[in-house]
């Protein structure tokens, strides 16, 4: 426990994966947590389960790209519970492509699904914690936005590594109101979706991450508490790899 008791946290993209695991983790450590995704289905099963385990939250249902939902969700939150003390801006989304194959319209609605929703949640959290001098904003990055992933669609990459120095930029400008930025920067996470991907390559795969497991949703969801709590007091603007080591090997080509 870290002792999120009375603390508000909203968590986009929580209907599933990363971002439920970060929804439940929140709860579970004593936030109401505002439970953001799409599908009204995924958001309304994050909150029974985040009710079963005793955990406060709520849904709000909605899409993060749609123009100026985030602001009203945001101005929502505050009117109900007169502030956002955690945010975790979590929506993103990829699919295999080669540059050559990506219009124009894919191009600008990837950008902005990964980085421009990203963009107006640090926006609006900044806009409501200033005043009250704190709070703590969480991105989720990827290892796709430090090197290129063969076969996954440019776009992705290219704005996860943009939401790196989104986070770089708003921790600069948070400082001095007492808000931190920081960003987590997920490997290869175990989901239905990535074994699908591999498939019966799954387990070979495995074998070649140094620390011999795969990354779990509630891997990342642990970084984002702490990062959130006051046991972080003094950490922002970082982006910190949670890989089970896959960033820290050098792909080595062989030969014959």
């Amino acid at each position: 426990m870290r002792g999120f008791d009375g603390r508000i946290a909203v968590v986009t993209g929580a209907g599933s994966g990363i971002g439920r695991a970060s929804a439940l983790r929140l709860a579970g450590d004593g936030a109401h947590v505002v439970v953001n995704d799409i599908s009204a289905e995924a958001a309304e099963e994050t909150l029974a389960e985040l009710a079963a385990a005793g955990g406060s939250a709520e849904v709000a249902v909605g899409d993060v790209l749609a123009e100026g939902f985030i602001d009203e969700l945001f101005d929502k939150v505050v009117a109900q519970h007169g502030r956002v003390d955690i945010v975790h801006n979590n929506v993103g989304f990829g699919r295999r492509a080669a540059i050559v194959d990506v219009a124009d319209e894919t191009w600008a609605r990837g950008i902005d699904g990964n980085l421009g929703a990203t963009f107006r949640g640090v926006r609006a959290a900044l806009r409501v914690m200033a005043p009250r001098r704190r709070g703590s904003v969480i991105n989720t990055s990827s290892l796709a936005g430090l090197a290129k992933v063969p076969g996954v669609t440019p776009y992705y990459g290219v704005a996860k590594a943009g939401v790196i120095q989104l986070t770089r930029e708003a921790a600069v400008e948070a400082g001095e109101f007492g808000v931190r930025v920081n960003a987590v920067v997920p490997g290869s996470v175990r989901t239905p979706s990535l074994e699908a991907f591999f498939g019966s390559d799954f387990d070979a795969y495995v074998q070649q991450l140094p620390l011999r497991r795969m990354v779990e949703p509630g891997d990342i969801a642990n970084l984002v508490a702490f990062l959130a709590s006051d046991d972080a007091a003094a950490i922002t603007g970082v982006a910190i790899p949670v890989d089970c080591g896959q960033s820290a090997v050098m792909y080595q080509p062989t030969v014959g």
